[in-house]
């Protein structure tokens, strides 16, 4: 076997432990598609196309449970309404001491 060959396995292997332990630890209320224990089987077992479903189809992505997309949050800070509130209260504050 040559270096190429054996990176490619490490990097296999390295994948399947990664989302097998992902798939793991996600709170199986949250899991989608197919029940927990069966995503952890499937990553553990069908080692790279398991792994690749699990991430694209099966993870969480609320942001209760810590892992994948957090939905309905503020992209940037002037997307943000509490961030712009209290930059104009800045802004105010910093200008009447500069008056004052």
């Amino acid at each position: 076997m040559n270096r190429i060959e054996l990176g490619l396995i490490a990097a296999v292997v390295i994948f399947q432990i990664f989302t097998t332990v992902y798939a793991a630890s996600a709170d199986r209320t949250q899991v989608r598609v197919l029940p927990k224990f069966a995503w952890v089987l499937l990553c553990l077992f069908v080692p790279l196309i398991g792994g690749l479903l699990y991430i694209t189809i099966g993870r969480p992505i609320d942001g209760e449970s810590g892992q994948g997309a957090k939905l309905g949050r503020p992209i940037a800070p002037d997307d943000d309404p509490e961030f712009l509130r209290d930059l104009a209260d800045r802004f105010k504050h910093d200008k009447d001491n500069k008056d004052g």
